[in-house]
C-alpha cells in the first residue's frame, strides 16, 4: 500500500482490494490442513526458529465470532477530547454520532481523523490509567503534520509544504483536502494551459541521472540534429515529415528514428515533469515555480523531483527512475487519492492496533498457524485487509467518490477535521492478539564482509552480498514462533572518521547475539561526541532573507531527522550468574531505530545500528506499546550544553532531553545472527585504517565502504 508495507502495490491492485473490503464480514478464514513447510527463502547459513504446532487442548477462549473489531484495551478504547464519533455503518452519507464507549460497545472501532492525532508512541497517557506525563514532540509533530512549521519550529512560508510521509510523519486529512481542491481549482489548469502530457511518462523506461546542466544542454543539441538528420531522411524515402511517426516501421528511416526517439524521450519525461512541478510549486524558490532551461535535468530540477518524490512517498535518488516515472504520470486526482490512501492506512494501523503488512506472508507463504481450536490460518496482511475495509465504510473506495465525501467528513463536526473521530466494523484480529503479547526478535545478518573493502591504489574490491540483513517480529503462541512483520535492515560496515587529524576507515560493527529490548523512546536524542568536526554539527537555513549557519539540531534531535530517527529501542547485552539473576547489563551504543536515511537501508549499511525506514519503526513501537505492559517514565531531562567555535563563530548546543522513555515491564529478547562471513578475514579490523587516494566517493554496491550520502548520519553515541 505504501513504502512501510514494503511490497508497494500498483493503484488498480489497491483499487481491486479495496472493492474486496465489501465481503469483510467474517472473521479470518479457516486454511488448508497442511502443517508448516520449511521456508524455501530462508537465507542459508541464518538462524531459523522452531514453527511448532499447538495442540487444541488449552483453555483459551477462541475469539468471538463475527466482525467485532479490535478487542485490545490498549488498541480500541479511546480518550479523546471531542467525546464523540461518527458511526459510518451502512450509508456513508448518513453516519450516527455516537459516545466513543457506545461506540466501542457495540463493537466498533473507533479511528482518530483528528488534526491532533499523533502514534501512540507520542501519547502522554495510557487509557485508564493516571500515567498522564508530557511529551515534548508532540506539539512539533502535529504541527508538522498540518503544515504549520517546518523542523525548526518556525513557520512555514507562502507556498512551502511537509512533505514527510516517508519520516514517519504522514499529513492531516484537512492538508489532503485542501490538497485536493488545489489539484482541481489551480494546478490541473495551470498543467491544461501548460501543454503537460502525462502520455511522456509511458514512452520511457529506465533511468535518467542526474549528471549536469551543461550535459542536458549538449543533449538538447544532439536531439535537434538528430531530428534534422530524420527529417532529411525521411525527404529521400519520400515520407511525410510533419509525422515523424511515419518513420518508425520503415526500414530506411527506422534507424534515425530509434536514435532520436530514445534521446528526445530523456527530453520530454525532463520537459514535462518541469512543468509539473512548476504548476506544484515544488522547486526550492520563493514562489516554488523556479528558474530552468526546459528540457534540461539541472541542479533546480533534481532538487524539485526530490520534493516530488517525497511528497508521493518514493523512495529514490533524485533521479528519473522506472519507480517514480508512473506516479508522474498520474492524474492530479490519483495523486492525491493515494495519499488519502496511506494517511487513512495510519489511522487504522493505530485505531485497531495492528502492524502485520503482507511482508511475512511474501517471505514465509507457506506457513500456517493454529489456533485454540485446532484450526490453521495462513499469515495475514491485516494492514491492507483493514484500510480496505475502512475506506468502504467511509465512501472513500474510489477517486470519483472520494473528493465528495472529503467534503461530507469535514462537515460533520463543527471545527471541521479538528475533532474527528469515526468509527467502523473491522474484522476480527487473530487469536494470538492480546494485552500483553510475548514478543521475539530476530535480525538476521546476511552476508558479512570484514576484509578493507580498498586495495592499496584505491581500487575498490567486490564484495557481493546474496542475503541481506533482515528484521523479523515474532510473536510466541501456543508454542507456535509466527512472524508477524518481515523487514530490510541495516548492519555495521565502515565509516569515515577524523584520526590524528586526518579521515581514516574505522568499521563499525553491530553486536552478535543474544539482547533485550528493555527501553522504548520516542523522541531520542543523539549527543554529539566531542570530536565530532564542528562543520558537522552546523547546518545552513535561509533565514531573514539570507542564508545563515545555525547548529543542527534536526540531526541531534528530538526530531525525525535525528541520527536515531523518531523512535528507538535500546540492545542491552544482560550478564546474568548461575542462577540466572541478571547482574550486570552492557550498553554498546547498538540500537534498532527509525532513519531519515531510507536510502541507507536500501543500501543495507549503517554503523553498527539496525535502521528502520521511519514510518515503520513508528508503527512497530507504536504497535509493541500498545500490546505489551510497560511503565510511562516520560521526558528523560538532560541539561547538556556545549560550546564550539567554527571560522572565528562562537555557536552554543544546548540539549535538554533525551527522549521519551518507556520502560517495559518485562523484555523482549533480541537475537542478532552472525551471519555468512564471507571473504579472508574472519573478524573487524581493529583500529582506523587510512584513507586511500580514491577518485570517485559515494555509494558503493561493489566496495561497501561507507562514506558519501551515508556519511554522518548515525554518528556513535558517547554520553548514551
Amino acid at each position: 500500500m505504501w513504502a512501510i508495507s514494503q511490497r508497494p502495490l500498483d493503484w488498480w491492485t489497491r483499487r481491486a482490494l479495496v472493492g474486496l473490503a465489501c465481503g469483510l464480514s467474517v472473521a479470518l478464514s479457516a486454511c488448508s490442513n497442511a502443517g508448516p513447510a520449511a521456508d524455501p527463502g530462508e537465507e542459508k547459513g541464518e538462524t531459523r526458529p522452531p514453527a511448532g504446532v499447538a495442540g487444541a487442548d488449552g483453555d483459551e477462549e477462541a475469539a468471538p465470532a463475527g466482525p467485532l473489531g479490535p478487542r485490545v484495551a490498549k488498541a480500541s478504547k479511546v480518550e479523546h477530547p471531542a467525546g464523540v464519533a461518527w458511526v459510518f455503518d451502512g450509508d456513508p452519507s448518513a453516519p450516527k454520532k455516537v459516545e466513543i464507549s457506545e461506540a466501542e460497545a457495540q463493537g466498533y472501532t473507533v479511528i482518530d481523523l483528528s488534526n491532533s492525532w499523533v502514534p501512540y508512541i507520542f501519547s502522554e497517557k495510557t487509557v485508564g490509567g493516571d500515567d498522564e506525563a508530557a511529551n515534548d514532540y508532540r506539539k512539533m509533530y502535529i504541527g508538522l503534520a498540518n503544515n504549520r512549521i517546518d523542523a525548526d519550529g518556525e513557520r512555514l512560508r507562502g507556498h512551502e509544504k511537509n512533505f514527510l510521509e516517508l519520516y514517519g510523519i504522514p499529513p492531516t486529512l484537512e492538508v489532503i483536502h485542501d490538497e485536493w481542491r488545489t489539484a482541481v481549482d489551480e494546478i490541473q489548469p495551470c498543467l491544461d494551459a501548460a501543454g503537460f502530457d502525462p502520455a511522456v511518462f509511458k514512452r520511457f523506461s529506465g533511468v535518467i541521472a542526474y549528471r549536469s546542466s551543461s550535459k542536458g544542454k549538449k543533449d538538447e543539441r544532439k536531439a535537434a540534429w538528430l531530428r534534422k538528420s530524420l527529417i532529411t531522411k525521411m525527404k529521400k524515402a519520400r515520407l511525410d515529415t510533419k509525422d515523424l511517426e511515419a518513420a518508425k516501421d520503415d526500414p530506411r528511416t527506422a534507424k534515425a528514428y530509434a536514435s532520436w526517439r530514445e534521446l528526445q524521450d530523456q527530453i520530454d519525461v525532463i520537459d514535462h515533469a518541469q512543468r509539473r512541478f512548476r504548476c506544484e510549486k515544488l522547486f526550492n524558490t520563493n514562489s516554488g515555480e523556479g528558474k530552468f532551461k526546459p528540457g534540461v535535468f539541472d541542479n533546480a530540477t533534481t532538487h524539485a523531483l526530490a520534493n516530488f518524490e517525497k511528497q508521493h512517498a518514493v523512495m529514490g535518488w533524485g533521479h528519473f527512475t522506472n519507480d517514480n516515472l508512473p506516479v508522474l504520470g498520474r492524474s492530479q486526482i490519483e495523486s492525491v487519492y493515494d495519499r488519502l490512501e496511506r494517511v487513512i492506512t495510519e489511522r487504522v494501523a493505530a485505531g485497531a492496533g495492528i502492524l502485520e503488512d503482507g511482508s511475512a506472508a511474501d517471505w514465509r507463504g507457506d506457513f500456517r498457524w493454529t489456533d485454540a481450536d485446532g484450526v490453521e490460518h495462513p499469515l495475514p496482511d491485516l494492514i491492507t485487509e483493514f484500510t480496505a475495509a475502512t475506506m468502504t465504510s467511509l465512501g472513500l473506495e474510489d477517486p470519483e467518490k472520494a473528493g465528495k465525501q472529503l467534503a461530507v467528513l469535514s462537515d460533520l463536526q463543527p471545527d471541521g477535521f479538528e475533532s474527528l473521530l469515526v468509527a467502523v466494523r473491522l474484522p476480527a484480529l487473530p487469536a494470538y492478539y492480546s494485552d500483553d503479547m510475548d514478543f521475539e526478535v530476530i535480525i538476521t545478518r546476511g552476508d558479512v564482509w570484514y576484509d578493507f573493502p580498498y586495495a592499496a591504489d584505491g581500487r575498490k574490491l567486490a564484495q557481493p552480498r546474496k542475503a541481506r540483513p533482515k528484521f523479523t517480529l515474532y510473536t510466541n503462541y501456543r508454542d507456535q514462533k509466527i512472524p508477524l512483520v518481515h523487514w530490510p535492515t541495516t548492519i555495521g560496515s565502515w565509516r569515515l572518521e577524523m584520526f590524528e587529524g586526518a579521515e581514516h576507515y574505522k568499521y563499525k560493527n553491530s553486536d552478535v547475539g543474544d539482547r533485550v529490548w528493555k527501553d522504548i523512546v520516542a523522541g531520542p536524542t543523539w549527543i554529539p561526541p566531542a570530536s565530532t568536526p564542528p562543520r558537522e554539527l552546523l547546518k545552513r537555513k535561509w533565514k531573514d532573507g539570507g542564508v545563515k549557519l545555525m547548529v543542527n539540531y534536526d540531526e541531534m534531535g528530538p526530531g525525525y531527522a535525528s541520527a536515531y530517527g523518531l523512535v528507538a529501542a535500546y540492545h542491552i547485552r544482560e550478564i546474568k550468574d548461575e542462577e540466572g539473576t541478571v547482574v550486570k547489563e552492557i550498553d554498546n551504543q547498538i540500537r534498532t531505530h527509525g532513519s531519515v536515511d531510507y536510502m541507507s537501508i536500501n543500501r543495507r549499511f549503517s554503523h553498527g545500528c539496525h535502521r528502520l525506514y521511519n514510518m515503520s519503526a513508528v508503527r512497530l513501537f507504536s504497535f509493541i506499546l500498545m500490546h505489551r505492559e510497560f511503565n510511562r517514565e516520560g521526558q528523560m531531562p538532560l541539561g547538556f550544553g556545549r560550546n564550539f567555535n567554527h571560522e572565528d563563530q562562537e555557536y552554543t548546543i544546548k540539549l535538554a532531553t533525551r527522549g521519551y522513555r518507556y520502560r517495559l515491564n518485562e523484555p523482549i529478547p533480541v537475537s542478532v545472527t552472525k551471519g555468512r562471513i564471507q571473504g579472508k578475514r574472519k573478524a573487524p579490523i581493529e583500529g582506523y585504517v587510512p584513507k586511500p587516494v580514491i577518485e570517485e566517493e559515494g555509494d558503493t554496491e561493489g566496495g561497501d565502504a561507507e562514506g558519501g550520502d551515508d556519511a554522518g548520519a548515525e554518528p556513535v553515541q558517547s554520553g548514551e
